[in-house]
Order: C-alpha cells, then sequence, then structure tokens
C-alpha cells in the first residue's frame, strides 16, 4: 500500500456523510477531517505521480486538484459543496491530461481531454476523417477494457456526411478514455495509475498529434 492507499475508502466515508449534511456549518466543524482525510493525501498522490509520470514515462505534467466548493451561481442546486474528488494531470505540451475520479459511486482514471479549443477542434474533425492513426488507438484501447466517451453531437457536423466512416468521432468536442478500478487496485493507486496510462501512451501520442 502506497502513502496514499486509504485516500479511495478515507475519500468515500467522509463524501458519504457531507452528502448527508451539505452545509457550511457541517462543513466548517468538519473541515480538519476534509483536509487530513481527503486534501492532503490527494495532494500527495498528485505530487508522487506527477514525478512517477516523468521518471518512468517521460510525461511532463501539471498536477491540479479540484475544488471543493461548487460554483452555484447559475445552478438551481444550492448545495455548496461537491460530493466527489477529482484530480487531473495536464501534459505540459499538449491539450490533453490523465484524470483520476472518486465518489460515492465510481473510482476511476481517465485519460483524453473533455474539450477541444477552438483552435484544435476543426483540426481534430480534418485528422479523422483522413483516418488518423487516433482512431485505432483508441479503438484499441476499448478492446483492452477502457470505456470512450459518448460523441457530444447528434449529427456528423458539416462538410461531412452523415454517413462518413469516421462519423461517430466527427461527432465529438472531446475525446476521453476511462478505466475502473476494483477494490484491490483502489489501495495501490499509484503503480496502477502508472500501469493504466502507461497503456495509454499510443493514444496520447495520437491525440496530441491530432490536437496540434
Amino acid at each position: 500500500m502506497d502513502d496514499f492507499g486509504n485516500l479511495t475508502s478515507d475519500a468515500r466515508g467522509f463524501l458519504s456523510r457531507l452528502a448527508a449534511h451539505n452545509d457550511r456549518d457541517w462543513f466548517q466543524a468538519h473541515k480538519s477531517d476534509y483536509e487530513a482525510q481527503v486534501k492532503r493525501p490527494a495532494e500527495l498522490m498528485l505530487e508522487t505521480l506527477r514525478d512517477r509520470f516523468a521518471r518512468d514515462l517521460g510525461w511532463e505534467t501539471v498536477p491540479k486538484i479540484y475544488r471543493i466548493y461548487r460554483d452555484v451561481r447559475f445552478s438551481r442546486d444550492k448545495t455548496p459543496y461537491k460530493t466527489h474528488l477529482h484530480l487531473q494531470w495536464s501534459q505540459r505540451d499538449a491539450p490533453l491530461a490523465c484524470y483520476f475520479g472518486v465518489s460515492r459511486e465510481y473510482c476511476k482514471v481517465g485519460v483524453g481531454t473533455f474539450a477541444f479549443d477552438k483552435a484544435a477542434l476543426p483540426r481534430w474533425r480534418a485528422r479523422v476523417a483522413d483516418g488518423h492513426p487516433v482512431i485505432e488507438e483508441a479503438a484499441a484501447l476499448e478492446a483492452a477494457g477502457w470505456q470512450l466517451s459518448e460523441p457530444e453531437l447528434k449529427r456528423v457536423p458539416a462538410p461531412y456526411g452523415a454517413d462518413h466512416p469516421a462519423g461517430a468521432h466527427l461527432r465529438r468536442k472531446g475525446l476521453v478514455l476511462w478505466h475502473d478500478l476494483d477494490d484491490d487496485e483502489e489501495t495501490r493507486l499509484a503503480p496502477v495509475l502508472l500501469e493504466r496510462v502507461g497503456e495509454t501512451d499510443g493514444l496520447r501520442r495520437a491525440l496530441a498529434d491530432a490536437l496540434t
């Protein structure tokens, strides 16, 4: 077990209690629990994996922990806190990242990008329309047990035909592949994430090429 091997179980315990008492008074009274059981272990995991990605995979990243505070300004749901923990390692020289998420319902790792930026989207479409290797890399990971995010658009965008062989990828505005972690993997986060992200080397290279 690594130094943050209890992160998943501890985070789920805290997030379950938070879900039952999602208000500022309860959170302030238990903020020290959040710091000790969730935030500090998550920060250690971010730093550890950043260093391991660079050393073992040659993958330079910038780590980030998503804030627990919700932006409720335009939401009908005014509960102030998120009931999940999300971490991110962004590639330094390309618009893609590794994601880690844990909640009461899931624990998973993802690789890709949630949203192509304005300049990257037309490049993506032109390249997948020409059969870019990113298509084959994504299919290989799917065959190995990764789950591919659903396309955001209902229709293939112009000027491409509705029956284009790359239609599913042309309907994308982002691409992320996810892999669920089992109970054993949840206690060995550093080696497991290193292994899983290592499996995506071809996908990461192809996706970076398709977007830049």
